[in-house]
C-alpha cells in the first residue's frame, strides 16, 4: 500500500507541474490532471496501471501474435447532417480510411517504412503488432457493423469546458453511452469546439487507471475533420490522430517536456521516462513542442541528453517523428513505446486483449446490416444442433464462420449449397458472415449438440 501511495504521488505531481501548458491539439494531459484531482481512484488505478508495467516489462515478456482488438466507432452527428457523408456523419469510406491509417502505424506498414524522411531514429523504430478491428456483435450479442450513428441537436462540443469535454459519451446529454469498455475500445467522433482562445484540439484519451464506477469516460474522442484523410476530413489531417490518441490509451506521454519553471518559460525534461514512471529509455529529452514538418534537414536538438538516464551515449536530435509529438507529420513508434503498450494489454486492459467480442479485421465497413437484407437471408434452425439450412434471394459469394474472438474457422467460396453442416466444432456461439452481391449479412448462431 505504501508503494501505491507514493506512486499515486508521483503520477499527481509530475502531470501538475506540466499543467502551465496550455496547447490544445490533444488535452490529454489536462483532463489526467482534473481527473486525478478530483478523483483520488484514478491516481490509484494510475499508480497499480505503472506497477503492473513495471513488472510485465521487467520479466521480458513478449507478445508473439498480433493483437486483435474489437472497435466501436460512435458517430455524434448534428441532428441536420442527416444523411451519411453529410457534414459531421461521417461517409464509411472516411472511416474505412481512418482505421487503414491506423492498422499500418501500428503493423509499421506504414507508407514512411523502411525509408522515412530522415533515418535518424530508424533503429529504434518498434512494431506494435497491433490491429484494431471493427466490433461485428453488440454488448447483446446482436449484429453490427461496428458503427453507431447518433442524431444529435448539441452542435458542438467544447473540449475547453470540463463537462462537455465527456458529455458526447453519453446518451442522456445528446451523445452516445459507451459500450462495455472492458470488451471494446470505444471511439467517439464528433464536431469539437474551443470556447478559450489559442488552438484547435483534435483529440484526447484517458491514460489507464479509471475505475469500473466511471469507466464510461474510457476511450477516444476524435474531430471528424481529424479521422482519416478524406471525405470531411480536414486537409491538414494526416489521420494520426487516432495513432496518437491510442497511444495515451495504451499508457504512453508525450515525449516532449510538458514543464515550465516558475516564469512559466520551456524547460528541458525526459517527459516520458520521468513522467510517473512512463518507462521509455529510447526516446531523448526534449524541451518544448515542435509543431514542424520533420524532414532529412531537421535538426532540433533542444536539450543535452547525457543528462539524462536514458538508452543514448551521446547527445541526439529530438525525435520529432515521433507519433507522441506534435510535429505536423510523424511515422514511428520505438521499442520501448511498444512495451509499454504491450504490457498495458497484458495487464491493465487484458480483458480488452482478450475480449470475447467479434470482429471484423478485414478492413471494410459490413453495409448489409438493413431489414432488407434480414428479410431475404432466413438461417434456421438456430439453435441448431448441427445442421444449418441457409435461404438467400441473392447468389451467395462467399460465406464465413467465426468464432466469438473474431478467428475463421470455415470458409467457402462461391458457396451454392442450401445446407452446412457445423457438428464438428464445438458447442457455443459463432458468427455466420454471408457475403453477396447486396452487402454482407452477419447473424450470431449457436451450436448445441
Amino acid at each position: 500500500m505504501k508503494k501505491i501511495a507514493i506512486l499515486s504521488l508521483l503520477v499527481l505531481t509530475s502531470i501538475l507541474t506540466s499543467g502551465q501548458v496550455n496547447i490544445k491539439k490533444c488535452i490529454t494531459t489536462r483532463l489526467v490532471e482534473q481527473e486525478l484531482i478530483s478523483n483520488p481512484d484514478y491516481a490509484k488505478g494510475r499508480a497499480n496501471a505503472i506497477t503492473e508495467n513495471i513488472a510485465w516489462i521487467k520479466a521480458n515478456d513478449s507478445e508473439k501474435t498480433t493483437l486483435n482488438i474489437p472497435v466501436v466507432i460512435h458517430i455524434i452527428h448534428k441532428s441536420t447532417h442527416s444523411n451519411v457523408g453529410v457534414g459531421t456523419n461521417i461517409s464509411n469510406a472516411q472511416i474505412e480510411d481512418a482505421l487503414k491509417v491506423l492498422n499500418e502505424d501500428y503493423s509499421k506498414t506504414n507508407p514512411e517504412y523502411p525509408n522515412p524522411p530522415r533515418n535518424t531514429f530508424l533503429n529504434y523504430w518498434g512494431d506494435p503488432d497491433m490491429k484494431f478491428c471493427l466490433a461485428t456483435s453488440d454488448p447483446s450479442g446482436n449484429p453490427t457493423n461496428g458503427i453507431t450513428r447518433t442524431s444529435t441537436i448539441v452542435a458542438d462540443w467544447d473540449a475547453d469546458n470540463n463537462f462537455e469535454s465527456n458529455a458526447m459519451k453519453k446518451t442522456v446529454n445528446g451523445g452516445m453511452d459507451a459500450w462495455d469498455p472492458s470488451k471494446y475500445l470505444n471511439i467517439w467522433v464528433c464536431n469539437l469546439s474551443n470556447s478559450n482562445g489559442g488552438g484547435i484540439t483534435l483529440g484526447y484519451a484517458y491514460l489507464p487507471g479509471l475505475q469500473s464506477w466511471n469507466a464510461w469516460k474510457d476511450g477516444l474522442v476524435i474531430d471528424f475533420q481529424y479521422f482519416g484523410t478524406i471525405g470531411g476530413a480536414s486537409p491538414s489531417s494526416d489521420g494520426r490522430t487516432a495513432t496518437h490518441e491510442i497511444g495515451h490509451y495504451l499508457g504512453l506521454y508525450h515525449t516532449f517536456c510538458e514543464e515550465s519553471d516558475s516564469q512559466g518559460n520551456p524547460i528541458c525534461c525526459d517527459n516520458d521516462d520521468n513522467n510517473g514512471g512512463g518507462n521509455i529509455d529510447d526516446t531523448p529529452a526534449t524541451k518544448d513542442i515542435y509543431f514542424g514538418n520533420v524532414s532529412s534537414s531537421t535538426n532540433n536538438n533542444t536539450c543535452n541528453d547525457i543528462n539524462y538516464p536514458n538508452t543514448f551515449s551521446t547527445n541526439v536530435l529530438d525525435m520529432d517523428e515521433n507519433f507522441m509529438a506534435y510535429s505536423s507529420n510523424s511515422w514511428m513508434f520505438t521499442d520501448d513505446q511498444v512495451n509499454v503498450m504491450n504490457s498495458t494489454l497484458n495487464g491493465y486492459r487484458s480483458s480488452l486483449k482478450n475480449s470475447n467480442v467479434s470482429m471484423n479485421c478485414e478492413g471494410s465497413v459490413v453495409t448489409g446490416l438493413n431489414n432488407y437484407q434480414l428479410e431475404n437471408i432466413n438461417i434456421y434452425p438456430n439453435p441448431t444442433q448441427g445442421k444449418l439450412n441457409i435461404v438467400s434471394d441473392y447468389k451467395i459469394n462467399s460465406l464465413i464462420i467465426a468464432n466469438v474472438i473474431g478467428r475463421k474457422i470455415l470458409y467457402k467460396n462461391d458457396f451454392s449449397s442450401n445446407t452446412i453442416d457445423i457438428s464438428s466444432f464445438e458447442n457455443g456461439i459463432y458468427f455466420i458472415h454471408i457475403n453477396t452481391n447486396k452487402g454482407t449479412h452477419i447473424k450470431k448462431i449457436i451450436l448445441a449438440k
